[in-house]
């Protein structure tokens, strides 16, 4: 289906998405419309590893640093999906991760550090990765023994987690770390009038196909694969990473709360952090990134 700039989008056929991915995501849910599809996972009881939440409408869809993100009813594809790894070792790469997923289903999508999709400089995708309490969700069987401390939910990138006070002892003796949820907001319908940015695009303004059921399992199997690789460490995953990444020899300007940074980027660590000038920093450092004009 070509691009459909402007009009209405077939439904979401969850069937179809439900088979196609059968073997991929323990659970696929469907809501017409929600505020948050992160905050409905991070806050869902009795939820599985591998739970995958869609929705038509967002209308409190957030970003980094509690930006807001919202769009017309079905002019994006929306989802988050809930995953409890068994570490959190690992925290600063699942957004660059969940990214290229997307640039795997885009095609001539490239990324911005850390995870904005961009086509020729306008922004496609936003993600959001958020981690916190396990709570009531469970790997594979929901006889899981917790205990009772809390911890406030935290910005993914920034999470320092203290991993005593999130894992859980499941009946087998294995802890589960802390819940993860990452969620995607891409742009498919939106004309130039309804996007919420300048530089911003859609799958239609980009003559694109449009149809968000094909969308929807493209991405997901894509990401259960970026998500495979993330919990392996396969050191292709930062491979594939750096050869998608336009922030790559760019001179940028690096804000942050203690100051602005101008310099080149070097390069992207395996840990996910960004090397500007010699000096590396991580996502939850850094307040905007942006070209030297």
């Amino acid at each position: 289906m070509a691009g459909n700039l402007g009009g209405m989008t077939a439904p979401l056929d969850i069937e179809r998405i439900r088979t196609a991915l059968a073997d991929d995501f323990a659970v696929i849910d469907y809501v017409e419309q929600t505020g948050s599809t992160n905050t409905d996972l991070m806050q869902a009881e009795n939820v599985a590893d591998g739970t995958v939440l869609l929705a038509n409408e967002q209308v409190s869809g957030k970003g980094r640093l509690g930006r807001t993100w919202v769009s017309p009813a079905g002019s994006q594809l929306i989802l988050s999906v809930l995953i409890l790894p068994e570490t959190l070792e690992y925290l600063g790469t699942l957004p660059l991760a969940s990214g290229l997923a997307v640039t795997d289903t885009v095609e001539g999508s490239v990324l911005k550090w850390p995870n904005d999709v961009h086509i020729d400089g306008n922004k496609l995708c936003g993600i959001l990765a958020e981690a916190g309490p396990v709570g009531a969700a469970f790997k594979s069987a929901p006889k899981t023994e917790f205990n009772k401390a809390e911890v406030n939910k935290a910005e993914f990138n920034k999470a320092e987690v203290n991993k005593a006070e999130v894992a859980p002892k499941t009946e087998a003796g294995a802890t589960l770390s802390a819940r993860v949820v990452v969620g995607m907001g891409l742009n498919v319908t939106l004309t130039r009038e309804q996007l919420p940015i300048e530089k911003a695009t859609s799958l239609a303004l980009e003559g694109r196909d449009t149809d968000r059921t094909e969308l929807a399992i493209a991405l997901l199997k894509n990401l259960r694969r970026r998500i495979t690789q993330w919990e392996n460490q396969d050191p292709q995953l930062m491979a594939d990473y750096r050869k998608v990444c336009s922030t790559i020899g760019q001179e940028v300007r690096l804000e942050a709360p203690t100051g602005d940074v101008v310099g080149v980027v070097e390069g992207i660590a395996d840990d996910g952090r960004i090397n500007v000038g010699g000096e590396y920093y991580s996502a939850g450092d850094v307040t905007h990134l942006r070209p030297v004009q």
